[in-house]
């Protein structure tokens, strides 16, 4: 039998540590960011932590995170571990994972749903609640987010491309692993950042709400985009909705059978 390495000998590359959030799901949690993200989202509010490795980030041990989460016990809840992708770390998370939900912990990630479900089952078995964003549908979504040519986040003239270059099987992930994961009970709340022409809200309303409509307890959180922070605040700034805009699409998806709905305005 292999013997468990000691978290003291397993590294990730953290970006930032939050002893104590409340808006990273359930109560109050410890929130940590870890860097390195797969997408390349044109209204990211943390852009820095995209590249796989960045001056500002360190490299820190699991028994290191293990501690600093400890020391904020007894006045949380759990941890919530972001990014990035923190997917992308997904073999040295089990160790963090276990070891704190032995504590009486709980443990949840906040990810894009771009990942592959069959290499994450590890992951996913020791994760007890997910934050899933819904980043888009459609060949906008090329432009929204998987164009990694553009390192500098520039917003284009044709935001809906003509030809499509990312495999559908890829555009569509999240949505899979969104349907794998529901009958698990590991979805805390699904998330829309809602950004105008780049897709079809309502269109993807409904798709979620096909999904989202048998788990009543599920919440559905529409987050209107804001350009602060992103690479391209001047591009960005026509695509955003109003806020009356957003109510109206919060409204469309209580119509189409989600029950648990709130907005971010």
């Amino acid at each position: 039998m292999t013997k468990p390495v000691p978290l003291s000998e397993i590294y990730v590359p953290l970006h930032r540590i939050i002893p104590f959030s409340n808006v990273e799901g359930q109560g109050n949690r410890t929130s940590i960011f870890l860097q390195g993200c797969k997408l390349n989202c044109l209204y990211c509010h943390n852009p820095e932590t995209i590249p796989r490795k960045n001056s500002a980030a360190k490299l820190v041990s699991l028994q290191y995170l293990y501690d600093q989460v400890l020391n904020a016990v007894p006045f949380i809840r759990g941890i919530t571990v972001s990014g990035g992708e923190p997917t992308i770390h997904h073999k040295k998370l089990v160790p963090l994972f276990t070891a704190l939900r032995q504590q009486g912990l709980t443990c949840y990630l906040d990810s894009s749903g771009f990942f592959d479900y069959d290499c994450t089952q590890s992951l996913i078995a020791v994760t007890d609640k997910f934050l899933f964003d819904l980043k888009g549908d459609g060949l906008g979504l090329q432009t929204l987010c998987f164009e990694r040519r553009n390192q500098q986040g520039k917003v284009p003239t044709q935001i809906i491309l003509t030809t499509q270059h990312i495999k559908t099987e890829n555009l569509t992930r999240n949505w899979q692993n969104l349907a794998k994961l529901l009958p698990h009970n590991k979805i805390e709340e699904v998330r829309l950042v809602f950004i105008k022409d780049f897709f079809d809200a309502h269109h993807l309303v409904e798709k979620a709400a096909q999904l989202l409509r048998d788990y009543p307890e599920v919440l559905f959180k529409i987050i209107r985009v804001h350009s602060k922070g992103a690479r391209d605040e001047t591009g960005l700034t026509p695509f955003i909705p109003t806020v009356e805009e957003t109510q109206a699409l919060a409204e469309f998806a209580k119509q189409c059978g989600i029950q648990k709905i709130t907005t971010i305005t």
